[in-house]
């Protein structure tokens, strides 16, 4: 059976994360699971994107021509947030006013001036959430993916020619030595990569089931 292609990618440094864990999630769901994957006919592909804006929709088209992935997986970092959060949407809209790794606004208000106002993730979303939620990991839909990189790229990516694209914001993770329970409450980077993981496993056999008809 030939291998299907599975595109991981993660964010870089920002401002306010200048430690982005979505690089440490996604690294772990390639050293215990990568394996596992080629095993099931899986190839992952992992890579960690810059924090600009400048090029953002052009890096991730570059990516995606490379790789050719039947399955793309963005992870960025919503920190205030306390569970994983499915993103079902990229909306045409940019922030302008928060600045990138580089310090720099976006210049503008849309993503592409004359592109639709929204592009739907393309994935089982649903059974995505419920096999997170079958990990132990906190999980649910999210209506949009905001307004900073983390839409933009997504943005790109459905309108590109992968069948399957989604994506997945991670909380900030909890550190195992940290007494408060504000942390307590949080997850670890373990408990988020297996929940990383499980929606690939669902991504992926949508995919097949997309090669099958």
């Amino acid at each position: 059976m030939p291998a299907l292609r599975v595109l991981l990618t993660a964010f870089g440094s920002f401002p306010g994360a200048p430690v982005n864990p979505t690089i440490a999630i996604a690294r772990r769901v390639e050293r215990r699971h990568g394996r596992r994957l080629g095993w099931l006919g899986v190839e992952i592909h992992t890579a960690t994107l810059p924090v600009i804006y400048n090029g953002a929709e052009a890096r991730a088209a570059d990516l995606i021509a490379a790789v050719q992935p039947h399955v793309v997986l963005h992870l960025g970092l919503a920190a205030r947030r306390k569970r994983l959060s499915f993103e079902t949407r990229a909306r045409n809209r940019l922030s302008v006013l928060h600045p990138d790794a580089r310090r720099q606004l976006s210049g503008s208000m849309l993503i592409e001036p004359q592109g639709p106002f929204a592009h739907a993730s393309r994935a089982p979303v649903a059974r995505c959430v419920a096999a997170i939620l079958k990990t132990g990991a906190a999980c649910a839909t999210s209506i949009d993916a905001g307004d900073y990189l983390c839409n933009q790229t997504l943005y790109a990516s459905l309108g590109g020619q992968a069948p399957v694209v989604a994506f997945l914001h991670a909380p900030r993770p909890r550190r195992l030595s940290a007494p408060c329970k504000g942390w307590a409450r949080r997850m670890t980077i373990d408990q988020m990569a297996e929940g990383a993981f499980a929606a690939i496993l669902e991504m992926a056999k949508a995919a097949r089931r997309l090669k099958a008809n």
